[in-house]
């Protein structure tokens, strides 16, 4: 009897521990399948959007170092245009350039070498982190008709880490990055650890032994159009024939200085007896003013701010490679960088237009305003009249006795 019950157990015991492995195995082949699977990956992703266009028209060439521009300033590192989208994975850019001839032999030339590339601000640091207010530098280069590829880390002690390299591959002239006026970017954002807000700055450089020039976008946002608006009070109320200065607070992830303010059609709205200025720029301050005969109704006033970007200042270090002491020539500029930059929003204010107050109206709102006051000015003023009138009666009182 006693060999059966332990033979029970015995069977008992092997059954859990099988039971027991094969659960550990399951659960170990759900974990590989969850984390490997595009399920997963769909968990780590920044924010996707759609393509944006970036103009960049002006003639804004900047000598980052050498004081000589010949042979530079060639139509190759001259931007006129940048596009840019992401599925939150990627980050691809098209640089629009000036040429528009399928020749390469410029970046085939004796001591020439032209760059294109971005660098990019993570909102959620702080806006003086890095180099020249960037977190990373990204960039393609051509030397001696040689492509490369690097990726770097900066920060504002001076030091930068290569993070990602591609030394020397082949890019034919045509292909799927170079071609006949433009340049692709493309930046895997895992290697930047998907940021879910950050700015970029597009650049190229060119330099011809031992000078340089550079030319640069102005920062944009990322995800586009994230700008906050907040008005004092939030809600904002006019009254047919009223006027009101409404203060504001603007903000983007990367900057809540306004520069500049523009409404769709110059620097005021107006449409139906309903105009809006701003009258102050920072911090913004907006005059709203309805004329008697706007239609009662919400409306919807659009405008454009500007946000400066404020990045490194003239007494951040210089960067050094810590290890080699060797300075590489793409950071020995980073003092002659433009330490300023703009961020470009686009805004709504809603504004709602009642009526004027009937005379019923109009003695409550007083009254809801000023009744507290006028109450206790009434009862001080009792008081003291009670006060006065009860010594009245005393020494009236009084001079009868008298008498």
């Amino acid at each position: 009897m006693g060999r059966l019950q332990n033979s029970g157990f015995a069977v008992k015991k092997y059954l859990f521990s099988v039971f027991t492995s094969f659960s550990i195995i399951i659960l170990l082949l759900l974990l590989l399948f969850i984390f490997s699977s595009p399920f997963h990956k769909t968990f780590a992703a920044s924010s996707a959007f759609e393509l944006q266009a970036l103009s960049d028209q002006g003639n804004d060439w900047v000598q980052t170092y050498g004081n000589d521009s010949t042979h530079l300033k060639s139509d190759y590192a001259n931007i006129l245009e940048t596009d840019y989208l992401s599925d939150g994975k990627t980050l691809k850019a098209t640089f629009w350039l000036a040429p528009n001839l399928e020749n390469a032999s410029t970046y085939n030339q004796s001591f020439k070498r032209i760059s294109y590339g971005m660098l990019i601000n993570l909102a959620s640091k702080n806006i003086n982190t890095g180099y020249n207010g960037a977190d990373y530098d990204y960039y393609i280069e051509a030397v001696n008709g040689k492509w490369s590829e690097y990726l770097y880390q900066l920060s504002s002690t001076g030091a930068y880490v290569l993070i990602d390299s591609k030394i020397n591959y082949s890019q034919p002239f045509g292909g799927p990055t170079i071609g006949p006026g433009y340049v692709k970017l493309q930046l895997n954002l895992s290697s930047i650890n998907y940021p879910s807000e950050y700015g970029i700055l597009f650049y190229t450089a060119e330099s011809y032994k031992s000078n340089e020039v550079r030319d640069f976008t102005s920062w944009v946002a990322i995800p586009p159009s994230t700008m906050k608006i907040l008005t004092s009070p939030n809600d904002i109320v006019i009254r047919q024939g009223e006027k009101k200065i409404v203060p504001t607070e603007i903000e983007t992830p990367l900057s809540s200085n306004v520069t500049s303010i523009a409404f769709e059609y110059g620097t005021n709205f107006s449409s139906n007896g309903l105009s809006v200025s701003a009258q102050r720029i920072q911090p913004p301050l907006f005059e709203v003013e309805v004329s008697p005969q706007s239609p009662v109704g919400v409306y919807t006033v659009p405008f454009e701010a500007s946000m400066l970007v404020q990045t490194t200042s003239s007494t951040s270090p210089m960067f050094n490679d810590t290890v080699t002491a060797i300075v590489d020539p793409e950071f020995q500029v980073s003092k002659k960088y433009p330490t300023t930059g703009d961020i470009i929003g686009k805004g709504n204010l809603t504004i709602e237009v009642l009526p004027p107050l009937t005379v019923n109206e109009g003695f409550m709102a007083f009254w809801n305003t000023y009744g507290t006051a006028i109450v206790i000015l009434g009862s001080g003023t009792a008081g003291v009249f009670a006060t006065f009138f009860i010594d009245y009666l005393k020494n009236l009182k009084s001079k009868r006795k008298h008498k």
